[in-house]
């Protein structure tokens, strides 16, 4: 399985410690180092060029000798590491796992650690599987969304669509608006919730049936979806697209109601669910 397979999220990963989704500076100097350390002849260097070659992709070397493949390997490696951060990775784990290569994979764990990279290659010897875990400290901006889609999955799925839009705002934030997206797609995706299971055709209406219904839970826990929708809307008027007054939401504000929505979310979906 590919890095992007395992962690389909990454660019929603974050840490104070260590880079999970881009590559420190200095890293494709460093790896020319790590790359001739591992390889014990001409033979293996040019397998490891090639190799690279393949991913770039550009076409392989046709050069033999240790010298010669030294004044490859800057070319190809620093190619290699301006493509997306799944590419490296892919390649790092093949090495530890291809017949021909079959690096350290402890080396590589080591030489990760020294440049802060957030995962660790597990290697089973048995079936020459490898995948990419990530460190300890290493948060997920995407983690509350992705639970609650799990949730609502076969309740709603037009709720399910609306949290889906919201965790492609956050794997891809680059400003404000990007904030206030995804924070409108997860109340939209709260909103179509409420109104499905109330048959109503506002969050308003759909609140106040579900509270006089008695089943689910206490008042205050059921009402605070409408709670949230109303403050939102209060603080940041322009959360829906075509409202003039400007407003600001910072990226700590954005999760805070974004963790708050879904939370929310997981509970009603919990007591449907009962």
């Amino acid at each position: 399985m590919g890095f992007k397979a395992e962690h389909k999220s990454y660019k929603g990963y974050e840490s104070n410690e260590f880079y999970v989704s881009d590559l420190p500076n200095g890293f494709s100097s460093a790896l020319q180092g790590f790359l001739i350390r591992q390889c014990e002849d001409e033979r293996e260097l040019k397998a490891v060029i090639n190799d690279i070659a393949s991913r770039i992709p550009t076409e392989p070397t046709t050069n033999w000798g240790w010298s010669f493949l030294l004044e490859d390997l800057p070319s190809y490696v620093g190619s290699l590491c301006k493509k997306d951060f799944p590419k490296i990775m892919d390649f790092l784990a093949d090495a530890c796992s291809k017949n021909s290569l079959l690096f350290s994979v402890d080396d590589l764990n080591e030489f990760l650690e020294d440049l802060e990279i957030g995962y660790i290659l597990e290697f089973d010897n048995w079936s020459k599987s490898s995948s990419w875990v990530l460190r300890d400290n290493v948060d997920s901006r995407v983690e509350e969304v992705e639970d609650a889609e799990k949730y609502v999955k076969g309740i709603c799925e037009q709720a399910l669509d609306h949290l889906k839009q919201a965790k492609e705002h956050l794997l891809n934030t680059e400003n404000d608006r990007d904030r206030k997206d995804a924070v409108r797609d997860c109340m939209s995706a709260m909103e179509s919730m409420l109104k499905n299971l109330s048959g109503e055709k506002d969050i308003k209406s759909a609140t106040q049936k579900l509270r006089t219904e008695k089943n689910w839970g206490m008042d205050v826990i059921v009402k605070d979806g409408l709670s949230i929708w109303d403050r939102v809307h209060d603080l940041y008027p322009d959360i829906r697209h075509g409202n003039p007054k400007k407003s600001d939401i910072t990226d700590e504000e954005a999760l805070y109601w974004l963790e708050r929505i879904t939370c929310f979310i997981r509970y009603m979906s919990r007591v449907y669910s009962r």
